[in-house]
């Protein structure tokens, strides 16, 4: 189970949605920490690529 949280993105900056497992909420699938999220009441329709692709990885993966 994954659940998106808003943090910055990897190069800093810009708001994105990261995917994070439920075992793990602070760090994202890119790496990214999550310690000092932003509030989820952020706006943003931006995601992190490296997350999406390696939620992609482990959903296929899964399929196996």
């Amino acid at each position: 189970m994954y659940e998106m949280k808003v943090g910055l993105a990897s190069g800093g900056g810009e708001l994105v949605w990261h995917v994070v497992s439920r075992h793990r909420h602070d760090s994202s699938l890119c790496g990214t920490s999550l310690a000092t999220a932003a509030s989820a009441g952020h706006d943003t329709d931006r995601h992190c690529a490296s997350c999406m692709l390696r939620l992609q990885e482990l959903l296929d993966a899964a399929r196996h």
